[in-house]
């Protein structure tokens, strides 16, 4: 291969990197696993020109004696069509190469050697201690709330406002679109959702591209009202342009060698968007245990970046941590405790974060919520939950025993089942002391319909509504009823108990909003035979949401019930109405025994 056709290959192959790190942004960092094995793979094709030898064949020249020539050049690009390479053997590679096969060699072993040293067999203990746990008292850290602090405008809901207020503008609606990012934030004390417009296309990107984005959409969490904030100047740094204000690609030229995390979208007190991007570092080993050590911060109306220490962050930002990131330490941290084949073998202590998260506003700072169980158990509760700080990484485990928040959305669907509505990821309240889960009920056009709020620790207390305020007040009702029902902790007379037997009356009732079911037994069984009397004829009450099979029972269906009740025997004249005077029992659980 002569020197010109190897330039000509060499140029060709650094005009082809160059293009392809333009649009991949790879950082130029060792200690990124996309950047070494990027290396890797660019050493082998920069060596290729010493490893492979033109084909040979035996000609006779003019003495008749045989003798080898190179019949085609593998690197003849006049002749492409008809380029024939010949591999040569393991001897003659390095013969030819000069021993230039040894730099992708060494290469992949040093990548082996550094995967080895953050693998999590071997460091498991360092991967749980990427996130420091403290333990936390609910009704201290949670202030109560009240119905008219409380956000209920989920992602997709603020998006959809979003959308039907630039529809209202046509100048807007002809030029952009709304990005779909919504991100959550404080703003002045309150909880939004904020997110840019994006160039509808590239033709309307090359019409608009010198005055930038005009506006930014502002959606309140509490009141869902939508704002259309001037930017005055024009966004001119975004996801949505191709070229060299690409924020991706700003940040990249303005810092190649940081590991970026992706940049999110904030204000700042004044109404000005921020670009706010975490800088990664490697804690464990080589590549492992990436954690957030700076943050830059970049103007998105002028492109101006500035890159601060943690510790020394503007209390202004609320989202230095992404979602992903504190998700995959608390699965570390749940899962690694007691080390590496504890987390598949035995499984004892084993934590993980449930599927659902959601956030919390709270002092001016953004949480990231989300339930924790135990790998080990499918039985749809929760241990307890943790509440993450997302800008100072701040971590705090409730150890709460509570259902899950797949189960809450289920238990506030069977209470409105009549009317086919599904819920939204709920978001953790305090609501008088005790933990709440509060969600929108949607309806099939993912408009919201009705609010619902469920106790965490039994979610069989529910309160639905039409309204915050009118959900509130059912739920207080509901939580009244369970206090009724439930049995105090100083009065040992209450047990738990059974009965088994044939409806013979049945009604259902609708209490502000909340539809209960009333029955009466006969020719029943109880555990204790002495009981059986007293439970004949004794009204009983559940509401909808116990069960979505009290829709379905009539008169002369065999049920079982459980509830609380006086403990009976031959010689008690303790009627079990006296409990509540008089009062329906309400049930805990119902089994329809066929």
């Amino acid at each position: 291969m002569s020197k010109k056709q190897k330039t000509i290959y060499y140029i060709i192959l650094f005009i082809l990197t160059l293009i392809y790190w333009f649009f991949n942004l790879t950082p130029i960092n060792l200690r990124d696993r996309g950047f070494f094995i990027r290396l890797l793979i660019l050493s082998i094709l920069i060596i290729i020109p010493f490893l492979i030898s033109p084909s040979k064949k035996k000609v006779k020249n003019d003495g008749n004696n045989e003798q080898e020539k190179d019949t085609k050049d593998p690197f003849d690009f006049k002749n492409f069509k008809n380029i024939q390479i010949k591999i040569t053997s393991l001897k003659d590679i390095f013969k030819h190469g000069s021993g230039l096969i040894w730099i992708p060699l060494i290469l992949a072993v040093l990548f082996l050697i550094l995967n080895l040293s953050s693998a999590k067999i071997f460091r498991s203990k360092k991967y749980a201690k990427l996130l420091t746990v403290e333990e936390g008292d609910f009704q201290g850290n949670i202030a109560e709330i009240e119905f008219t602090d409380i956000p209920t405008v989920d992602k997709q809901t603020a998006s959809r406002l979003g959308s039907k207020k630039m529809g209202e503008i046509a100048e807007l609606v002809s030029q952009f679109e709304v990005d779909p990012d919504y991100v959550q934030i404080n703003y002045q004390g309150r909880p939004v959702r904020v997110t840019p417009l994006r160039y509808g296309d590239i033709i309307k990107w090359f019409n608009n591209r010198s005055e930038g984005l005009p506006r930014l959409i502002r959606v309140d969490m509490i009141d869902s009202s939508v704002e259309l904030q001037d930017l005055p100047s024009g966004m001119k740094y975004s996801n949505s342009e191709p070229l060299f204000r690409n924020i991706k690609r700003h940040l990249r030229f303005r810092y190649p060698f940081d590991i970026i995390d992706d940049p999110i979208m904030e204000i700042d007190e004044d109404g000005i968007p921020y670009w706010i991007a975490p800088v990664l570092k490697p804690t464990i080993g080589w590549f492992g245990g990436l954690d957030v050590k700076e943050v830059i911060l970049c103007n998105a109306l002028t492109g101006e970046t500035v890159k601060h220490k943690i510790g020394e962050i503007p209390a202004w930002i609320d989202r230095v941590y992404s979602s992903d990131l504190i998700l995959k330490h608390i699965d570390y941290y749940g899962k690694y405790q007691s080390g590496f084949f504890n987390s598949f073998i035995g499984q004892k202590g084993v934590l993980r974060a449930t599927d659902l998260y959601n956030y919390l506003a709270i002092d001016d700072d953004v949480y990231l919520y989300t339930g924790i169980t135990s790998v080990s158990t499918e039985d749809n509760s929760n241990l307890g939950f943790v509440l993450v700080n997302l800008r100072t990484k701040q971590t705090s485990f409730y150890a709460i025993p509570s259902a899950d928040e797949s189960s809450a959305m289920r238990s506030a669907e069977g209470a409105v089942q009549e009317k086919g509505y599904a819920a939204t990821v709920p978001i953790l309240l305090n609501i008088n002391g005790r933990p709440s889960y509060c969600m929108a009920l949607k309806d099939q056009a993912q408009l919201v319909k009705m609010y619902a709020l469920v106790d965490a620790q039994n979610y069989q207390t529910t309160g639905v509504g039409a309204s915050i305020k009118e959900a509130m007040k059912n739920y207080e009702i509901s939580q009244s009823n369970r206090l009724i029902n439930e049995p105090d902790a100083d009065e040992e007379q209450l047990v738990d108990s059974s009965f088994q037997g044939k409806i013979t009356d049945l009604s259902s009732v609708t209490i502000d909003g909340n539809t209960f079911y009333y029955f009466m037994l006969d020719n029943g069984k109880a555990e204790d035979s002495a009981a059986e009397k007293y439970y004949e004829n004794q009204i009983f009450s559940a509401p909808v949401s116990l069960s979505a099979q009290l829709a379905f029972l009539e008169p002369g269906d065999q049920v079982k019930i459980d509830f609380y009740a006086p403990q009976i025997t031959e010689d008690s004249e303790q009627n079990v109405s006296d409990l509540s005077g008089h009062k329906a029992i309400e049930i805990k659980e119902i089994e329809i025994v066929k």
